[in-house]
């Protein structure tokens, strides 16, 4: 197979489908790097194109290539055609895996899609074997399985998906939910632009609670204290999350917010010296609290060390975890 001789076509981009067609996998992509490098110095890299059944073209490699084009204003493309060359529909999906694999990393929804339609021509065992190391990823069925599933998410999922803007353990809790709770658990997380690490605990409290208090997702999230925080308008959107977070955190383990509360309560009620602070964790996994002194000279620490001394408040500092 000799890709490099075989002839090049003008192809009309107009009579081309936008979509990708049956051999990229190329998905969550920003062109303007492309569109510039084309703009400066031309097409480089000539897209391979098959003939179809319609008559017209398949593009088999250059997917990104033919739509800066299509941005550029530019009515043709020179292309080379491999319709001989690559008479099968594996061999010309295998050419676009292996010239993009060679060059790229593959985002999490282009490595499903790879997966996906490596699925229609080759045995499982082969994809596990050969190409699940190739993207990165285990040969565990559990893990090709994953990936499958995340094909069939609505587009706005995948989209947040290839762009980073929701973790893929989120992701592995989104494609086992039903469509309803996937949908409602999806919206919260983009409203509240949740980090990673929140986006977990969110998902984690949801959960727990829904399946602790016997209730739909929905119905968790529809809470009205929960509603109030979202239509704040005096918070911003950090304000909002860690509100949310500590709502639901809450509810999940009362006795922990019982503690922080009674912890709070205490430590606020202490008139401590302006530069002194008493720092604690807050979900109690250090059962130790941190005093921070802040000091100019060792007159002034003294100074502020005896202040703390003759406070009888100290003492009623409580250990959260002690029993009554």
């Amino acid at each position: 197979m000799d890709i490099k001789i075989q002839p090049t076509v003008w192809v009309d981009l107009d009579e081309m489908a936008e979509g990708p067609g049956p051999y990229t996998m190329s998905y969550g992509f920003n062109l303007d790097a492309l569109i510039e490098s084309i703009r400066k110095v031309g097409l480089l890299n000539p897209p391979l194109v098959a003939r179809n059944e319609k008559g017209g073209f398949d593009i088999v490699a250059g997917y990104r290539r033919i739509l800066s084009l299509k941005a550029l204003g530019e009515p043709k493309a020179l292309c080379k055609e491999v319709t001989s060359v690559l008479s099968s529909r594996l061999e010309r999906l295998l050419v676009n895996f292996y010239e993009n694999v060679a060059t790229r990393s593959f985002n999490d929804i282009e490595k499903a899609l790879v997966l996906e339609r490596l699925g229609g021509y080759l045995p499982k065992e082969q994809i596990l074997a050969s190409f699940m190391p190739l993207l990165s990823l285990p040969s565990h069925e559990g893990t090709l399985e994953f990936y499958l599933k995340l094909v069939s998410l609505k587009e706005c999922v995948q989209k947040a998906i290839a762009q980073e803007e929701i973790s893929i353990k989120v992701a592995k809790v989104l494609v086992e939910l039903e469509r309803g709770s996937r949908q409602v658990l999806f919206d919260w997380i983009r409203m509240l632009k949740l980090n990673f690490n929140q986006q977990i605990k969110f998902t984690e409290y949801v959960q727990d609670i829904s399946m602790r208090e016997d209730r739909t997702i929905h119905e968790v999230l529809s809470e009205e204290s929960l509603l109030k925080i979202l239509e704040n308008p005096r918070w911003n959107n950090p304000q909002k999350a860690k509100g949310v977070l500590e709502t639901l955190r809450g509810r999940r383990y009362p006795r922990l917010a019982r503690a922080q509360q009674a912890v709070e309560s205490r430590i606020s009620a202490i008139p401590l010296p302006l530069d002194a602070t008493i720092h604690y964790d807050p979900y109690f996994e250090d059962a130790r609290y941190h005093l921070e002194i802040r000091f100019r000279d060792g007159k002034e620490l003294r100074k502020t060390i005896r202040v703390l001394n003759s406070l009888d408040e100290l003492e009623a500092i409580p250990d959260p975890w002690a029993g009554p």
